[in-house]
């Protein structure tokens, strides 16, 4: 593959592709065991052409944890005052709890690397820092409409939510089967947030949580 020349208007594709590469690369191998001389195999273009544009792995990991955690902010769930909030949570999980385990691998080891790396740290916690405060402002606004309890703090519920949906993702990483994390996540979710209105028959989530519901309890 012919890498772009290093003029404005095409240095940032080049960059975009390396890290693209970078990401398929780690998600196969993890990031200590990645290193150039894979990407550029991947890409199909030398080493030097790579530090044309980063300058070490660490730089380009920096650039790939930025896109990895930017995918996780673009999810779309259902909006609009009249979906269940149940629903949106639950799709909230279809889409983040992707069921490539190595994909929640790196996650992780870029969460390690935090601690050492103060570039990443920095935008990390920025990102912790949106991450709770978008759903606590959901969850305010599903208060204020009636369709959740106002008995607990919505920056309560935001933590409480991002803490267990992280624990999940170790559960699966540790061969918990992704059913049964989102079977009990349905019900954690109702639970924690103690929805008040009833779900109806036409809710394209009724089916799901009403089966959970009584599988639930069978197996209790």
């Amino acid at each position: 593959m012919m890498m772009p020349k290093i003029v404005p208007e095409y240095k940032e594709e080049a960059k975009r592709r390396i890290v693209e590469a970078g990401l398929e690369v780690m998600y196969d191998k993890g990031y200590c065991k990645t290193t150039m001389d894979d990407i550029a195999k991947r890409l199909d273009v030398t080493k030097p052409a790579l530090y044309r544009y980063f300058k070490n792995k660490d730089e380009l990991i920096i650039e790939s944890a930025k896109i990895l955690q930017e995918q996780y902010r673009r999810i779309n769930t259902p909006r609009g005052p009249d979906i269940c909030p149940v629903e949106v949570w639950i799709e909230t999980f279809d889409q983040m709890l992707s069921p490539n385990l190595n994909e929640h691998a790196l996650l992780f080891e870029i969460f390690a690397m935090t601690v050492r790396e103060p570039v990443l740290r920095e935008f990390s916690v920025e990102r912790m820092k949106q991450g709770i405060e978008y759903p606590a402002q959901a969850i305010a606004k599903r208060q204020e409409k009636g369709q959740v309890t106002e008995m607990t703090d919505p920056r309560t519920l935001a933590i409480a939510f991002v803490a267990l949906f992280n624990g999940m993702r170790v559960m699966y990483l540790l061969g918990v089967e992704r059913d049964e994390l989102r079977s009990r996540w349905i019900e954690i979710i109702k639970a924690l947030f103690k929805v008040r209105t009833e779900c109806h028959v036409d809710c394209p989530k009724y089916e799901v949580c009403h089966i959970t519901a009584v599988q639930n309890n069978i197996e209790k």
